[in-house]
């Protein structure tokens, strides 16, 4: 090696002439490459020396630490590595007791059994996260990492790597509703805030097809022949579906009380901690349990004050009751005076000076917490313009004012502004709001789709690796560090079990 190094200082100053030629920018190409090479070959020299690489040396079980039996003294690998692919050999042996088959050096090494090193996986999957594509995370590794992949081996590592950590969330929380208790932070938070909000992905999982009972064509409102049941059908597995995930976010807050905040016209709220999040499209149940959990482990279960920040959609509002029955409900004020102002809209039309008045005035209302009076207002545009008809579309005036009557009077509890703000808690749910976002920046974009849940690999994995990657606790290097220490072989779990 020292040969080696001595032949790359060498060829740098191979003559004056020589010297006088080269830029800056080719004597760095220069080094890079040789010094690549160069660690490449002391990775393959250190490798050989280890120890574990000596089939005479006489090896146990790690698992019943019975001994292990030698099936081959010297089994070759090629092992992908950020130096590029590195060539060694190691014993691998088998355990009669135990029923499994390894080689143990990698096992002392945390080398995975298949794939790459981990270093390599991690930064494939940090690449795949923050490129926006998995066509440019190729482009990226190869001009910064020098490590060559299609888009399809960087989207088949980065979706691998989202499974485990879809398993390992799933384990932890089937174990915590079998009623193992889940450990909170040593130090006890003064609050802890948890919100959440759901997003929209397209995947290529359809939509379940309506049911018309009739095979034949039929015609729309134009006169024109609609596509059959079976044609639709084929269109939608062609254009996937939309469905919707759900993402989660839980931290710390420090409120300043300020009672004169009742009647304050402008105000911010207690700042956001630090982030962390769940995010899945397995449904709202199973999310429901993840939040908790998370929730849990920042220190939940023994904050003294607990808030809930969402929108009023039902699903929440279930999960909310569910989970955090305990903690102070908080209907987010940017969602409600969306709503306010579509209730305007249905009823005086868009962009009209008695729509603008009337929402200012219904919002002024509902800053002050008179619910009442914003209930009633509704109510009163709702009874003028009519009842909706069965089956009227949602866009509808009528179903419009209909739908936020029910709005308002079932998340009455979460419109106490005043009082929110006296306490100095906030009333945004802008870091949900941010958190889709964020995760959408990924997931959402043209020609993206994604397979949906129930069949496998694809956006629920690639969700987990998002909020591993995006809380702010330094879990995503945690889990890598552990990814990368040594481990036992277990028996791989039959079909089924």
């Amino acid at each position: 090696m020292l040969e080696q190094v001595g032949a790359v200082l060498d060829q740098l100053a191979v003559s004056e002439e020589h010297m006088l030629r080269q830029s800056l920018s080719e004597i760095e190409a220069y080094l890079q490459r040789s010094m690549l090479e160069l660690a490449r070959e002391a990775l393959m020299h250190r490798l050989a020396v280890d120890p574990r690489a000596d089939p005479k040396r006489g090896y146990e079980c790690t698992r019943c630490k019975k001994p292990l039996r030698i099936l081959e003294e010297r089994q070759n690998r090629s092992l992908p590595t950020i130096l590029g692919d590195v060539e060694y050999q190691r014993p691998y042996g088998t355990c009669d007791r135990c029923g499994i088959s390894y080689a143990p050096m990698d096992c002392g090494l945390g080398i995975p059994a298949t794939g790459g090193s981990v270093t390599r996986t991690e930064l494939v999957c940090h690449a795949a996260l923050t490129a926006g594509a998995f066509g440019i995370a190729a482009e990226v590794l190869k001009k910064h990492d020098k490590i060559e992949l299609s888009d399809q081996q960087i989207r088949r590592i980065s979706e691998k790597e989202g499974k485990r950590l879809v398993q390992e969330r799933r384990l932890e929380v089937e174990s915590f509703r079998d009623g193992k208790p889940i450990a909170g932070p040593e130090k006890t938070p003064e609050m802890i805030v948890v919100v959440a909000d759901g997003g929209r992905i397209q995947t290529r999982q359809p939509e379940e097809p309506q049911q018309s009972g009739k095979g034949a064509k039929q015609e729309d409102e134009k006169g024109k022949a609609k596509p059959s049941e079976a044609e639709e059908s084929q269109r939608e597995k062609k254009r996937g579906a939309w469905k919707e995930d759900m993402v989660g976010a839980v931290y710390e807050a420090n409120p300043q009380k300020n009672p004169d905040a009742r009647q304050a016209e402008e105000y911010d709220g207690a700042k956001a901690g630090l982030k962390t999040f769940v995010a899945t499209l397995a449904g709202c149940e199973e999310f429901g349990w993840m939040l908790c959990v998370e929730a849990i482990k920042r220190g939940y279960a023994k904050a003294r004050e607990k808030l809930f920040l969402s929108d009023g959609d039902p699903k929440l509002r279930t999960l909310r009751q569910t989970h955090f029955s305990d903690a102070v409900f908080i209907l987010d004020w940017y969602h409600a005076a969306e709503h306010l102002s579509d209730c305007a809209k249905a009823a005086f039309g868009e962009a009209t000076e008695e729509c603008a008045r009337w929402y200012q005035r219904i919002k002024a209302k509902l800053w002050a917490g008179d619910l009442d009076a914003v209930i009633g207002a509704i109510e009163k545009e709702s009874a003028r313009v009519g009842k909706p008809a069965p089956k009227e579309h949602e866009s509808s005036p009528r179903v419009v004012l209909h739908r936020n009557i029910g709005y308002f009077s079932g998340n009455r509890e979460g419109c106490d502004y005043p009082r929110f703000r006296a306490e100095g808690w906030p009333i945004g749910s802008g870091v949900a709001e941010g958190s889709v976002k964020q995760f959408g920046k990924r997931m959402k974009g043209t020609e993206k789709f994604w397979n949906g849940f129930k069949f496998g690999l694809g956006a629920d994995e690639m969700l987990a690796l998002l909020a591993l990657l995006k809380s702010e606790d330094g879990r995503w290097d945690a889990y890598w560090r552990r990814r990368s220490q040594p481990y036992t072989r277990e028996p791989r779990k039959k079909e089924g079990s």
